[in-house]
């Protein structure tokens, strides 16, 4: 697992981001002005790892938080231009990865593989 880790992480680098940034970029690409609450749902995160995560974000001019103008509580989440730029080069590189992992097993030992990262999900 850390091998697979670090393998992300030294691609992503070129970028600039982490693979949890690359996850919460990508999140809020699918749906631009997300609230707050609604991402770190979709993202199984809880609020505190999501707010030092859009904090790195933030500083790296990727992404910004809005008010929201119909609740005064909540936060909507937007990718800034600098993030729209490559958000379509760092998907492909995302996908170009996972293609190669999924290349070193066979069908069954990739299935195999999936449950075991959902079961230590769950965990």
């Amino acid at each position: 697992m850390r091998k697979v880790h670090r393998y992300y992480e030294s691609s992503f680098s070129q970028y600039g981001i982490t693979p949890a940034q690359f996850y919460v970029l990508s999140a809020v690409w699918e749906n631009d002005g997300v609230k707050f609450k609604d991402l770190a749902k979709s993202l199984e995160m809880d609020g505190s790892t999501l707010t030092s995560i859009l904090d790195r974000l933030e500083r790296q001019d990727l992404v910004e938080r809005r008010d929201d103008p119909e609740d005064r509580r909540s936060l909507l989440i937007f990718l800034k231009d600098k993030a729209k730029q490559n958000i379509l080069q760092i998907t492909c590189l995302a996908e170009k990865l996972n293609h190669e992992i999924q290349e070193r097993f066979t069908e069954e030992e990739f299935a195999t593989f999936e449950k075991v990262l959902e079961k230590l999900a769950l965990d």
